[in-house]
């Protein structure tokens, strides 16, 4: 019973990359998706990293990599840059232009 209490606390969990530490974390439900998102804001081109949170099914992926982008604009108030996204339904980091 421990191990599966593990597990289920671990499936909870997410943790940005190591570039990303320290980033400003916060959490978005879109469609019905759990998505962590971290905002790094402390370099002259601010960037982001959005972690999905759950298991998804092979059929959902497109949905997916279509709302992170989403998530990202939504918690950094920022845009995306145009060509800087890079990842999969799992993890993606873009660069954000914040207008300043």
């Amino acid at each position: 019973m421990r191990p599966l209490l593990a597990l289920l606390l671990l499936a909870a969990c997410a943790s940005p990359d190591r570039a990303f530490w320290g980033a400003e974390e916060g959490r978005v439900t879109l469609d019905g998706r759990d998505y962590a998102v971290y905002v790094d804001r402390d370099r002259a081109q601010p960037r982001v990293q959005v972690i999905r949170l759950g298991y998804a099914r092979r059929s959902q992926h497109a949905a997916i990599l279509a709302a992170m982008p989403r998530a990202a604009e939504a918690v950094s108030g920022c845009a995306l840059v145009a060509g800087s996204v890079q990842g999969d339904s799992g993890v993606m980091t873009a660069r954000l232009d914040c207008g300043g």
